[in-house]
């Protein structure tokens, strides 16, 4: 299985009504996106595999968490007049801080999910950053299929890396997460779609935005150090408290590329 192509394919459709799902006040597309995700980690747990969860967890809790935070934040970013010297920046600020609050605790997943292959980290928390640029570089308005439709790409972009990287000798995953993200990059720039910026905002909105993005790309290329140190403390805590730590081992019969 495919975790974060099977949601990036679900959110896609989502996004263009090809479910023909009701639309208004109740996100019911997003529900449905949330509901399919669950139910793949609710697989892995009758099925016994639990190799490909914690890539099932974190499409969850990025569609569930990150995705409607720094879709407020982009939103209050395109507010016009909004500057420091009006005294209007303060939601923009708030939700910046909160928007960096929970990618960070997506890192912290990421790192120690990861931490028997510390590796992979970077790959495990891609859909989490490349959701950042996506989110902030959304034309048009920031509706529910807008922010499926950022969603289902990051998905996608962050399952064919996965699948890349895991075919990737090991030696070279390290760098797959930064690689994905310089795609991501160029892909929004070639379609037109920097950070959006609201009429006569002030200096505070660029700032917020380009500090987001300074903040993924550093948690990016960060992940598989943050996985290997979350490695060693724990095994350091277990040694010094003398229990054995369970060792991680993939399930009977899955494969590596099962994560993707």
């Amino acid at each position: 299985m495919a975790p974060t192509l099977v949601a990036a394919a679900v959110a896609l459709a989502a996004s263009l009504d090809a479910l023909q799902l009701p639309t208004g006040a109740t996100p019911v597309r997003i529900g449905v996106v949330v509901l399919v995700v669950t139910g793949g980690i609710g697989l892995t747990v009758v099925t016994d595999r639990p190799g490909p969860r914690p890539y099932w967890q974190m499409a969850l809790l990025v569609t569930l968490v990150l995705m409607p935070i720094v879709t407020l934040q982009a939103s209050a970013s395109r507010v016009p007049f909004v500057a420091m010297a009006r005294g209007s920046a303060g939601p923009l600020l708030w939700l910046t801080l909160a928007t960096c609050v929970t990618l960070f605790g997506l890192w912290l997943f990421a790192a120690r999910q990861s931490d028997a292959e510390p590796q992979d980290g970077a790959l495990l928390f891609l859909p989490a950053a490349l959701l950042i640029p996506a989110i902030l570089g959304a034309p048009g308005s920031l509706d529910e299929s807008s922010a499926l439709s950022m969603l289902g790409q990051s998905f996608l972009v962050a399952g064919v890396m996965t699948f890349v990287g895991l075919l990737a000798p090991a030696s070279r995953r390290p760098i797959a997460g930064g690689v994905a993200l310089g795609l991501q990059f160029v892909l929004l720039w070639a379609l037109g779609w920097g950070p959006v910026i609201g009429h006569d905002g002030g200096a505070v909105v660029p700032v917020t935005a380009a500090a987001l993005l300074a903040i993924t790309i550093l948690l990016t290329v960060l992940t598989p150090l943050g996985a290997l140190f979350s490695r060693r403390f724990f095994q350091t805590v277990e040694e010094e408290s003398g229990s054995p730590r369970a060792v991680r081992v993939p399930a009977r019969g899955s494969r590596r590329d099962d994560r993707a």
